[in-house]
């Protein structure tokens, strides 16, 4: 696996079962639907999955004259709320590296636990993290 971008083969995404899930093959119980939405709330990777794949469902029922209304707001929805929750990680990301710089990553970390926990096990988020903490420490350009 290369620094910054995840190994999509591994366990820990969900491709399989989200096919399975928009095909129609899988309906997690009460306790997957629970694991579904908290592993698809913190992976990036996995929810553009199901964006993809809720596209390709909209793009095969529009082919075969089959009722679009249903797969098209899913879709809608979901690329909703992909694009926010992108919105509230990036904010979150900068406000720790911005006390990572002001603070220390010490006190940085006591602020920020479940972030500073997550980008210990994500290459994507520690590259993303390094990159924003070395700008931040840039000197200012003086015209």
């Amino acid at each position: 696996m290369t620094k910054g971008k995840p190994d999509l083969l591994l366990l820990l995404h969900i491709a399989g079962k989200l096919i399975d899930f928009v095909v129609d093959a899988w309906r997690p119980d009460p306790a997957q639907q629970e694991q579904l939405l908290s592993h698809l709330a913190a992976c990036p990777y996995c929810r553009i999955t199901l964006i993809v794949l809720l596209s390709a469902e909209q793009e095969y029922n529009r082919l075969h004259n089959y009722p679009e209304a249903s797969a098209h707001d899913l879709l809608t929805q979901f690329v909703t709320l992909h694009h926010a929750i992108e919105a509230q990680d990036y904010e979150y990301m900068g406000a720790y590296a911005e006390a990572i710089v002001a603070e220390g990553k010490e006190e940085a970390d006591k602020c920020f636990p479940l972030l500073a926990e997550h980008i210990s096990k994500c290459p994507s988020c520690q590259s993303t993290l390094e990159e924003t903490v070395a700008f931040l420490n840039e000197p200012a350009e003086s015209n």
